[in-house]
């Protein structure tokens, strides 16, 4: 109603006959957990490292891959940050999308309908280095040592020239 008082025209639908700006986009897509899918980072059990990180529900059975809602840009109606199930640390339930929310077991993997996780993903935390090798540090004095060598060779060399112009006839 609202939104046919303020445009004077009724909102475009989708198959369901629910409206596009409230349905048209999975819930995923604007997760603030996203990032997390997108680089592999999955809570694995509540109360894990995962979990307290605030890292993907998706393991945990979050349906929100595929249900249509626009909960995370609303704050689960306008509520406030942190208000909607996942903003608190559980998975999306799907509760607005028929065969979903109150038919599909709660912790049951969600369908991904848009993008599928890698088959191998990027480590969480990669190990640091310990230092250079004796190799990179052979290569490294060798480059160095090049460089100090050929400016030598050219302060000489212009040292020479510069004596040489200092003895001659006037």
């Amino acid at each position: 109603m609202l939104y046919f008082l303020t445009l004077n025209k009724l909102p475009e639908v989708d198959e369901q006959k629910r409206p596009k700006f409230a349905y048209g986009r999975l819930i995923h897509e604007n997760c603030e957990r996203r990032a997390h899918f997108d680089a592999g980072r999955f809570a694995i059990d509540f109360g894990d490292d995962g979990h307290r990180k605030g890292w993907c529900l998706y393991k945990l059975g979050c349906k929100g891959p595929e249900t249509y809602a626009n909960c995370p840009a609303v704050l689960f109606g306008d509520v406030g940050p942190g208000a909607w199930p996942v903003g608190t640390g559980a998975p999306c339930f799907g509760c607005t999308e028929k065969g979903i929310g109150f038919t599909k077991g709660i912790h049951q993997l969600a369908e991904l309908k848009t993008v599928t996780p890698p088959v191998t993903f990027p480590k969480i935390v990669e190990e640091k280095g310990t230092g250079m090798t004796v190799a990179a540090a052979a290569v490294a004095a060798g480059v160095l040592g090049a460089a100090l060598g050929a400016g030598a060779v050219a302060m000489r060399s212009m040292g020479a020239e510069s004596e040489g112009e200092s003895e001659a006839p006037k």
